[in-house]
């Protein structure tokens, strides 16, 4: 039986450091019925020469301007030929099993497969456990982080994300991913969460805090699209997911307050209820700050 065609979108941006080894990772899968899919989002390093010296045919590379990630996993999607599509940040490795693990775990019930995943890259282990969750728990998996709320150790079905009309949010710069997903869930009964860790992941510190700070607006408006989602589709999760929102805004209070040397402002976190208008009232709070964000900061 021919083994269904599945897409991987690799998004890169000058990934000189780590991208042989994500590539190769890739490379080197059990279920090769794949196709690679690179979109260089405008790089300046040697991204290029790296991938060009891959002569492997299921890899493909498309140059793109520097739009930002979620351009180019946008761009992935329009050149996707597969039946699933999977996506990897060019800074991660993913075992050996990694797509063979996630394709097995799909039936006729179940929307999304997922897989475990670790900060240590190692050989693959088995029989960590799996289940089948309907929607509304898959929600509250995200939320209590057990799954987490990321692209990359999941695998998705195409036409759920073209019959929808699913995008990844070009005005944001962080969260985009997990607006992405919180979106996709909607239209999903069944999940499948598989607890073996096949996708290694590597934290870069300094780009994290460099993007934090560059994205408040986007931290903002992409958990108010989360926000949203949890109240439409998850309603008994509306207070713990809009407590979640109140954590964030304290953080990037702080973040603020760093950056711009403005005066400290103090939040009373007995004053809020857990109502609708929250976010209303918290932006208040912010109404100096806001001026930055709408300068695009």
């Amino acid at each position: 039986m021919k083994k269904d065609l599945i897409t991987i979108i690799l998004p890169v941006y000058n990934s000189e450091k780590y991208l042989a080894k994500c590539i190769d990772s890739i490379l080197n899968q059990t279920y090769d019925n794949f196709e690679l899919i690179i979109v260089d989002d405008g790089s300046k390093d040697n991204t290029n020469r790296i991938v060009t010296d891959y002569t492997d045919k299921r890899l493909k590379y498309v140059y793109s301007k520097h739009y930002g990630v979620s351009s180019a996993r946008n761009i992935g999607l329009k050149k996707s030929k597969g039946k699933y599509i999977a996506f990897i940040d060019s800074d991660d490795e993913v075992a050996s099993n990694f797509l063979e693990l996630l394709y097995n775990n799909y039936s006729n019930n179940i929307q999304l497969s997922v897989c475990g995943y670790t900060k240590k890259v190692k050989n693959y282990s088995t029989n960590k456990g799996k289940k089948v969750v309907d929607r509304e728990s898959c929600y509250e998996e995200i939320l209590n982080k057990k799954i987490g709320g990321y692209i990359w150790n999941k695998l998705f079905v195409k036409k759920i994300i073209m019959d929808n009309n699913l995008i990844f949010s070009e005005k944001l710069t962080m969260g985009e991913d997990l607006l992405f997903l919180c979106e996709y869930l909607k239209y999903c009964k069944n999940i499948s969460i598989d607890f073996n860790k096949c996708y290694f992941y590597r934290k870069n510190v300094n780009q994290v805090s460099r993007r934090y700070d560059q994205s408040i607006s986007s931290v903002l408006f992409g958990w108010i699209g989360v926000m949203k989602i949890y109240e439409e589709m998850c309603p008994q999760k509306k207070v713990e997911i809009e407590y979640r929102y109140l954590k964030k805004l304290t953080e990037l209070k702080k973040v603020i307050e760093r950056k711009f040397h403005v005066p400290k402002i103090n939040i009373d976190k007995n004053k809020f209820t857990f109502k609708q208008k929250l976010v209303l009232k918290l932006y208040s709070l912010f109404a100096r700050q806001i001026v930055f964000i709408k300068r695009g900061i």
